[in-house]
């Protein structure tokens, strides 16, 4: 059975926390190289969907509205397909 992982990522809000996917890979060293590449970029490696909170956050000086992303992988349960 081939093994597969969806990418996600997310952002901490004065809201709560959000998650988004950001694909599918089918083997965990995929998967491993996205999260690693990802979470030593120095810049962004994602953008903030327009429905993400932070675009909506009414305080001035909210903290979180500047914060990096953070990356994770999870494995794709079988589908009933499969």
């Amino acid at each position: 059975m081939p093994e597969r992982y969806e990418l996600i990522y997310g952002f901490v809000h004065c809201r709560g926390k959000t998650t988004y996917s950001a694909g599918f890979v089918n083997s965990r060293k995929e998967a491993e190289a996205w999260l690693k590449k990802n979470r030593e970029a120095a810049t962004r490696t994602v953008k903030v969907p327009p429905e993400d909170p932070v675009r909506h956050c009414k305080a001035a000086l909210c903290p979180l509205k500047r914060q990096k992303p953070w990356f994770d992988i999870r494995p794709c349960e079988k589908s009933e397909s499969s």
